[in-house]
């Protein structure tokens, strides 16, 4: 009888300490690649799926028809980790940080990040790939700061590997050329620039950084299950971003590696970037494999998104497409939803983590956004009213049925286009009620939304904050010219599915 009763006890201990383990959470990134490029979006009609594995992701779990960040990769990647929108994080374009109150924006302990609150909670956390967040977090120098216990970055600048090495680099042909300035930078593809926990590592031309990063992702996965502790993989991959070069499946064909880059409006650039697309799906489908052949696919979430619309399409405008990314969630319990046409944006994923782990944010960090974790488990069947984006100097505001775009005092368009969007997530059947009395109810909702989430960039170029800071110089330099205002606002030639006027 005894025997019996401590085998039963043993047992409750055993279910209880499984039913309270924590479970792994895998967070995947893509660069420079909007929502139209990924299969379940169904946005290229006619055409076949480039992403089946992302695509079949999508089936296990749930997809979201409407999911929002920044424009362009730097804000985005600090909305996601610290749960805040640019009018806290003060990042707003790559060239643009401001915040109004004086708040030292590069301050580490700023702002809450996702990796410190699941390292506070017990996780082992780590980091893979590209990791451009300029709201105050340097990887390298601030890893232990992150709650991050190991990292394999790439960096685009040679100083950061010169610091390590002590000695100057100088460009070969074996470097990239920057999409922008057309400099020579440090490649992320063949023979790639990689930093691994403070020590640069050797590569040649026979390396892809993709595939480093995600051997990483995966042996990191297979040690922390060994392990049986719970971990945060946080996957910041530098596929397909601007520089289109060859992939692995060319070189398996016959090309040789090389880094020469092929603007996307060309015809050789578009092969290579779908190839670069394609090829990141690969990517995503090792990792998955991965986790369900070490049979913790019940213990683990996988998420994946992009950072930001994509490149030569309509990255860093203050359009719908810019902001526009996929976002899926599956393992573990999420319900298995397909797409849902629940609203959620990047500030949402830092508050569903810390609930998903069992943990919570410290009282006095500032989080813009929502907990999505009772969403994804079944228990709710909502998630939030409306959505927003902060690309360099608009604001972009969602709801389900409504879409505001192009809002840009600073070029003249204070109300920026209003659209009812007739149930479509991709603009076609957008109906442009900009000045239709018919929704003077719905602009007024809008202002509301406008005014409980100010933009706080002043609304004049004339304004003496925008010569305050080198950041703010650089961004008056970019945005104030009228090309740009025309630009900035414009619909990208592709996907010009609704009317574009004011």
């Amino acid at each position: 009888m005894k025997y019996t009763i401590l085998f039963l006890s043993l047992m409750f201990i055993s279910n209880q300490a499984q039913a309270s383990k924590q479970p792994n959470i895998v967070v995947i990134l893509s660069d420079d690649a909007g929502f139209e490029e990924f299969g379940l979006y169904k946005v290229k009609k006619g055409v076949p799926t480039n992403t089946p594995n992302i695509d079949a992701l999508a089936d296990r779990g749930v997809a979201f028809k409407y999911a929002w960040t920044q424009a362009i990769c730097g804000p985005s990647r600090s909305m996601l980790l610290s749960g805040n929108y640019a009018i806290n994080t003060g990042a707003y374009d790559n060239k643009i940080y401001y915040l109004a109150d004086k708040r030292d924006y590069k301050r580490k302990d700023r702002l809450p990040s996702f990796t410190k609150v699941l390292k506070d909670a017990g996780y082992a956390v780590t980091v893979s790939g590209k990791w451009h967040n300029p709201a105050g977090y340097d990887l390298v120098k601030n890893s232990k700061e992150l709650g991050v216990d190991s990292y394999t970055t790439w960096s685009s600048s040679p100083t950061d590997y010169e610091n390590i090495l002590g000695r100057k680099l100088l460009p070969d042909e074996t470097w990239e050329r920057s999409a922008i300035s057309d400099k020579p930078i440090i490649s992320r593809y063949w023979k790639p620039g990689i930093i691994k926990n403070g020590e640069v590592i050797p590569t040649t031309m026979n390396d892809y950084g993709p595939d480093i990063f995600t051997t990483e992702i995966i042996n990191f996965i297979e040690q922390q299950t060994k392990a049986n502790k719970p971990f945060l993989a946080y996957y910041t991959m530098v596929l397909p971003h601007s520089s289109h070069t060859v992939t692995p499946n060319e070189v398996a064909k016959g090309k040789t590696p090389s880094n020469k880059h092929f603007r996307k409006g060309s015809q050789q650039g578009m092969k290579y970037f779908l190839s670069q697309v394609n090829y990141a799906d690969q990517l995503v489908g090792k990792i998955v494999n991965k986790i369900d052949e070490l049979g913790i696919t019940d213990d683990t979430y996988i998420i994946f998104s992009s950072d930001n619309g994509t490149t030569a399409s309509a990255k860093s405008k203050a359009v719908e497409y810019g902001v526009h990314v996929p976002f899926i969630a599956a393992g573990a319990d999420v319900k298995k939803r397909g797409m849902t046409e629940e609203l959620m944006d990047f500030t949402d994923l830092l508050p569903t983590l810390a609930e998903l782990a069992g943990t919570s944010i410290p009282k006095h960090f500032n989080v813009d956004g929502q907990s999505m974790a009772n969403f994804l488990t079944g228990k709710s069947d909502e998630t939030k009213e409306v959505i927003y984006a902060f690309p360099g100097p608009a604001t972009l505001v969602r709801t389900k049925d409504y879409l505001l775009e192009a809002v840009a005092p600073i070029y003249g368009k204070p109300e920026g286009r209003l659209y009812k969007t007739n149930g479509s997530h991709d603009g076609r059947g957008y109906e442009n009620i900009t000045h239709n009395p018919k929704y003077a109810d719905v602009k007024a909702k809008f202002k509301t939304y406008l005014d409980a989430k100010p933009h706080t960039l002043p609304d004049d170029f004339n304004h003496p904050a925008w010569s305050s800071t080198e950041a703010m110089i650089r961004g008056r330099k970019h945005f104030d010219n009228k090309k740009r205002a025309i630009k900035h606002l414009a619909l990208p030639k592709d996907y010009q599915f609704y009317d574009p006027s004011f």
